[in-house]
């Protein structure tokens, strides 16, 4: 198949593409939907994975990456290499995201080393008091972060390699904000990571001390700013570029969103509009056009019953109606964009009507962040 046959997801709004090849995970986060999953034990065939592949235009030069992980852990898949090998084989750009928990096992080191792959890895949550109860993990959080280092300190040396690890934090800067979204009954983020910027510094910074030893020296002036935690992150930390360890090894703290929005949320009404670019494939073939869906219930299609082509040019009009104000959505995607309490929602459906102008006036009072 020629790169003119082959399908442009970006034509379609998306320009990441995530692959569930397996449903199942290590960990069972308090913030993720993945504890709620009826299906953990389903399994994309390989040749539904490779064909889908082969039917993409990776050349786009709009096109991000690949990722092998929606609301599991890919390396508990023994296959994730063999599907690694087929995306260098075939230039196919991949960001490999993983919890790091198996990152203990040397062959996984290896081999990740060896692909060559973007990392990513989900560390989240820095409260050692919280820890285990966040992420569902009878581990101690030094121990976990043992493995991590343990891995960082072997990939330093591979510096066509770029690591990233996320540490979450919730959007609420300014006390005023948090507070008006309490009394209005708004989402404030998750409760297993620190609820502003500052509570985030301070964790952060006792966590990066773990890696002060063994960090490069140029890096390690840097490092010492953490002394100063209220000069850790700008303001603006969703644009930060985070502190490096390594020169190809950052920590960055990351805008965290509460995964179980989507079915435990009250649905607010059609007044919004939807710009996810992430398509998801799930491990039992379910294609859904968001990152935050873990079941059937927006499915556009099974991958195992047609081609990737076919199915969003036969959910174009779902899609516009997603990403188009007043147009009908799915009660799925009214319950995401929803909140957690009734009076929330009223909150949300004033603020939706507001015209643009006015939120850019009183850009203060937002209520939240998608």
């Amino acid at each position: 198949m020629s790169n003119l046959e082959k399908l442009k997801l970006t034509q379609y709004g998306f320009d990441v593409l995530q692959i569930e090849s397996t449903a199942a995970c290590n960990m069972a986060c308090s913030f993720c939907p993945y504890p709620l999953k009826d299906d953990k034990v389903s399994k994309l065939e390989l040749k539904d994975i490779f064909n889908t592949l082969k039917s993409i235009d990776f050349k786009d030069k709009d096109f991000k990456y690949v990722t092998f992980s929606q609301f599991n852990e890919p390396l508990l898949d023994r296959r994730i290499f063999e599907i690694l090998e087929f995306c260098k084989v075939n230039e196919i750009p991949v960001l490999f995201i993983t919890n790091g928990l198996l990152l203990n096992k040397e062959k996984n080191v290896e081999n990740l080393l060896k692909f060559g792959t973007n990392i990513k890895i989900s560390l989240q949550v820095l409260d050692a008091n919280k820890h285990k109860d966040a992420r569902g993990l009878n581990m101690e959080l030094d121990r976990y972060v043992k493995s991590i280092i343990e891995f960082c300190t072997k990939a330093k040396n591979f510096k066509h390699i770029k690591i990233d690890i996320d540490l979450g934090c919730n959007f609420n800067d300014k006390k005023l904000n948090y507070y008006l979204k309490k009394i209005l009954g708004i989402q404030v983020g998750d409760p297993s990571v620190p609820k502003d910027l500052m509570s985030s510094s301070l964790l952060f910074a006792k966590f990066l001390n773990y890696f002060y030893d063994i960090s490069d020296e140029k890096y390690q002036k840097s490092l010492e700013k953490l002394k100063d935690v209220e000069k850790i992150f700008s303001r603006n930390y969703l644009k930060q570029d985070g502190y490096r360890i390594f020169e190809n090894i950052t920590l960055k703290i990351k805008p965290f969103f509460y995964g179980r929005r989507i079915s435990e949320f009250y649905a607010i009404n059609d007044n919004f509009s939807c710009n996810s670019s992430i398509l998801g494939i799930l491990a039992d073939g379910n294609v859904v056009p968001c990152c935050l869906a873990y079941d059937g219930s927006i499915s556009m299609g099974k991958i195992n019953e047609l081609n990737m082509k076919q199915i969003l040019e036969n959910s174009k009009n779902f899609l516009n109606n997603l990403r188009t104000k007043n147009l009908p959505k799915h009660e799925t995607c009214k319950k995401c964009f929803g909140e957690p309490t009734r009076r929330g929602v009223i909150a949300r459906n004033i603020w939706n009507f507001l015209p643009a102008k006015i939120q850019k006036t009183f850009n203060f009072l937002r209520l939240t962040e998608y």
